[in-house]
This record gives C-alpha cells, structure tokens and sequence, in this order.
C-alpha cells in the first residue's frame, strides 16, 4: 500500500507534473522525465539541427533566381531580375551579419494590376530558396483592439507555416497583398480616427523594419503563452494594384514635359508606358504614409500582359491552367487535345477582359465544366479524346469533337457551354 502511494506521489523534474496526469514516466539516477517533456526536448533538438547552419553555397545566385522564376512567371523580366537581386542581397547579409558594415534590410514593393503575377513571383521565390512563407492579406488587419487582425497575426502565420520553428521563420519571407487599400484617408479626415488604414501602416513600420515582438504561442503544449520573434533577418515583400496610379504619374509626367512651342512631343508608346515613371512619392500622394515607404526601398513595376503573353503563359508556364485540367480528366482515363486557335481565342478573351493572367483559368474552366461533369459516361461509352479546334461559341460546329477507342470521331452534339461576357 505504501509503494503505490509513494508511486503515485512521483513527479517529472523537469515539468513537475504528477505521475498520473502523464502517460509515462521514466526514471533515471536521480531524477524522472516523462513523455511529454521527451517529446518537447525531441523537437528543439530537430530544430536546431534544420537552423544551426546557414551557408551562403547554398542560396542560389540571382541569375539562378531568375532562371528559376522564368519556368512559371512569364514576361516581367525587370521585376524578376530585381526580386532576385533583393533576394539574393537579403540573404548575404544574414549569412555576413557579424561584419562591421551593417547593411540595412532589402524590402520590397510592387506595383501592378491585377493578374500580372505578384503573388506567383513571390511564393515562386520562397519555395526556390525553400524559406518558410506566408501570404497576409492587409485588407484584413486592423489596428490592435478592434475587430479584425493585428498585424502580429502575421508573423503567427509565418510560423505556421513551419511548424513553430522559430529560427527557420525567423529567416523566412512574408508577403502582404494590397497594400494599396491601407491608403491614408485624405487630408480633410486627418482628425478622424482610422483603424484600418493610416493606423495599420504605422502599426507595420517596426514589424518591416525589424524589431522583437511577442507573438501568441501557437501550440497548446508549451507552459508559456508568447514567444519573442526578431523580424529583423524577415523579408517583406508588400504588394498592391494601386488603382488610378497610372493616370496620376502620367498626368505628372505631361506636365513636366510643359505645353507650348517648346514642350517635348511625346509618342504613344511613351504614354503608356507609366511604370517607368512611378516613384516612391507617387505611393506618398496615394496615401502610403513617407516612414512605411521609407523602409520599402525596392519599388518594383509589373507591366499589363498581352495577347502574347496570355498564349506564352497557357503553353510555357509551370503554373498553366491546361496541364492542371488535362490531368483531372486522365484521372477519368479520357485525353484532352488543344489546338492552336483554341489558345489563340483564349488569350484574347482574357486580354479584353482586363484580368490578367488570373482570368486564363475560369475561361479554359467554363469551357470544360460540361465535359467534366459527363467524363465519367463519356468514358463508358468509350471516349478516350476530346479534342478543342477552338474555343466553343453557340454554334455547334465550333463544338469539340469526340475521339472513340474504336478510332471513331464526330463532334460532341450534347455539349453544352454558358457564355459569359465579351468574347
């Protein structure tokens, strides 16, 4: 009888929980550890092991970058040739951070419509140089106490994307999308309170330039609820289509370039092309407060993409919509076949409708909708090709054509499509 209540009376050294609110508890020489502190003290271990050696051999030159952003973001080569060079210089003065010099923090901005591929470039980056990375929407954050996400919500987020490591997410890459709608309230609301837009971008300033915080602990199983996080070896790439901008900065350069008999002509080419124009005062007039932008040193434009672009991104991306639905039906054992003009007629949709390159996947979906939705008795009645001569209308000639495992073909007569918008 004294034996078991001297056993149950038997504690970890380590948590000082009792032996019956743990699963095991093992006993050493002079002291007991049980199951739930092994395991805490296995994964530090790990951990130290994945982030004790950082070597400079390992991130790839920005040539190397770049080669790797062109498989799947098309066009865009100064944004990417720039993107690698932050990178690559972010991650050299990690590797170097014990020298004399103190290099300051690389951060990025971009500029660009929507579709032209900000997001892709960025998470394109993080999984090459395989650091942790988060997307944060800032539309979404508001300032601390009020109803929405503290900008700390970020960083939480960084470290969920690697498993509560904190020296991986420490060294990792956090990408905030439009930014652009945190713009500042004009000067006549200057007295008015604004939690999610002014008050947000102040709130951001020590996050992006490098500071220790407290983040709440994301993992029920440690005895502390905050950790101490150091965004100062973080790379902030923060992003936004700034709409109306284009107008501004060329209205701005018209009237440099004067009226009058001396006033320099100015071709089409030249009117167009604004992103050559735009400055960091350009974001101070559209409401980006002068601290943040100041710590956003590496502005990057991303141009429209065209027709061209459109058709290159449908046959050369990685992240093309075609190999994505060809393989969704091949899991129904049927081949699907594109021609030419069936490109051609989506890349041209897609360039009027304005939405970049996101826009490339609901027009090649919405003509596939039908045949998805009767692959599984397209495959028993022994289809194993449908083959698109061109993107279908209402006429049924312009219907794809069914190919038959008996070497039979004829147009698909039940297809079905729902227009949408200007073709």
């Amino acid at each position: 009888m004294a034996d078991t209540k001297d056993t149950e009376n038997l504690s970890c050294s380590f948590c000082g929980k009792k032996r019956f609110e743990v699963k095991k508890l093992i006993a050493g020489p002079n002291a007991y550890i049980c199951n739930e502190c092994i395991s805490i003290s296995h994964k530090i271990l790990n951990d130290e092991e994945i982030t004790e050696d950082f070597n400079l051999d390992e991130i790839p030159n920005p040539e190397e970058i770049k080669t790797h952003l062109d498989e799947t973001v098309i066009s865009q080569d100064y944004a990417k040739e720039v993107l690698s060079v932050c990178a690559y210089n972010h991650y050299k003065r990690i590797y170097y951070s014990q020298e004399d010099v103190k290099i300051e923090k690389s951060n990025v901005i971009m500029l660009g419509a929507t579709g032209t591929g900000k997001t892709l470039l960025a998470s394109t980056l993080a999984e090459y140089l395989n650091v942790p990375f988060t997307i944060a929407d800032a539309t979404t954050l508001t300032e601390a106490g009020y109803v929405g996400e503290d900008v700390e919500s970020v960083i939480e987020r960084l470290l969920d994307a690697c498993d509560w490591n904190i020296e991986l997410a420490q060294k990792g890459i956090v990408f905030i999308d439009e930014i652009d709608k945190k713009a500042r309230s004009g000067e006549s609301n200057a007295n008015t309170k604004d939690i999610s837009g002014e008050g947000v971008q102040q709130a951001l300033l020590r996050l992006i330039e490098g500071t220790s915080i407290k983040v709440h602990n994301g993992s029920s199983k440690r005895n502390f609820d905050t950790l101490n996080f150091d965004t100062s070896n973080v790379l902030f790439i923060c992003s936004g289509a700034f709409v109306g901008i284009d107008k501004k900065v060329t209205a701005r350069v018209k009237n440099k370039k004067g009226v009058g008999f001396n006033a320099e002509l100015q071709n089409k080419k030249e009117k167009t092309q604004w992103q050559d124009h735009v400055s960091h005062d350009d974001l101070i007039s559209y409401g980006l407060i002068p601290e943040l932008i100041g710590r956003l040193p590496n502005l990057i434009t991303l141009e429209d993409l065209t027709e061209e672009d459109m058709e290159k991104i449908l046959l050369n991306s990685k992240a093309s919509i075609l190999p994505q639905v060809k393989q969704l039906l091949e899991y129904d054992d049927i081949e699907l076949t594109f021609e030419k003009q069936y490109i051609k007629d989506i890349a041209k949709m897609a360039s009027k409708r304005k939405t970049g390159a996101r826009g490339l996947k609901s027009i090649v979906e919405n003509s596939l909708h039908n045949i998805m939705y009767r692959a599984p008795k397209l495959k028993e009645n022994g289809v194993k090709n449908v083959f698109f001569k061109q993107y279908p209308t209402k006429s049924v000639d312009s219907y794809p054509t069914l190919v038959y495992t008996n070497g039979n073909e004829k147009i698909d007569s039940d297809y079905k499509i729902k227009l949408r918008g200007k073709s």
